[in-house]
């Protein structure tokens, strides 16, 4: 009867603990806890192992160019309001959206079992030799390119044609097939990480 009695308790508390963990993931949920995370392990389980008061800094075109730096940085505010870089993260979510840390932090447009987002970078100039190489004005416009995360690996790719047919869409054959023979794919690439989303379901 004890022993009857201890398998009851012993299977209740699995149950609650395994419910616990159902729905926690950021798959799973759009609750996105609020945070850096330092690894990629941390953004997919939707546990940030940094919290507090955090800032993010932009910075201006030229301060990119100039300074070969990213389009903006994370700083910690301790309790004396005083600010500190920090150096050494995976990404961060203010509680709404989830940014990347790639070039910068850039906003996933989709989390699905590939998430989606626009990588912002600023096109190099032409070195000028009466200048030193150094530009003064006209500086080079922004550029932006769609780069998938894979939420199962962590691996990034580019959105193009070569990865959509070697590496992003080879676990759904028929779906690879249908995009092989569509003549218009280039112009739906989105459209196809979408539908590929939809269809699959990631599992680790």
């Amino acid at each position: 009867m004890r022993q009857l009695v201890l398998s009851i308790i012993f299977c209740t508390g699995l149950v609650q603990f395994t419910s616990a963990q159902v729905g926690t993931s950021v798959y799973d949920t759009h609750q996105y806890k609020k945070g850096i995370y330092k690894t990629f392990q941390e953004f997919r389980a939707n546990n940030p192992s940094i919290t507090g008061t955090i800032t993010v800094k932009n910075k201006t075109p030229a301060a990119q160019v100039y300074l070969l730096s990213a389009p903006n940085e994370l700083n910690l505010v301790d309790s004396t309001g005083k600010e500190q870089k920090v150096k050494k993260y995976w990404g961060y979510s203010d509680g709404t959206s989830i940014y990347i840390k790639d070039n910068g932090l850039n906003k996933l447009e989709e989390i699905g079992y590939y998430c989606l987002y626009r990588i912002h970078s600023i096109t190099s100039a032409t070195p000028n030799r009466a200048t030193g190489g150094m530009v003064f004005e006209n500086t080079p416009p922004q550029t932006a390119d769609k780069r998938v995360l894979n939420l199962v690996t962590g691996d990034v790719y580019d959105l193009t044609l070569f990865n959509m047919r070697r590496y992003i869409l080879t676990q759904d054959t028929a779906l690879l097939r249908e995009f092989n023979e569509d003549k218009q794919n280039k112009s739906k690439l989105i459209y196809y990480i979408q539908k590929f989303n939809q269809r699959n379901t990631p599992s680790w």
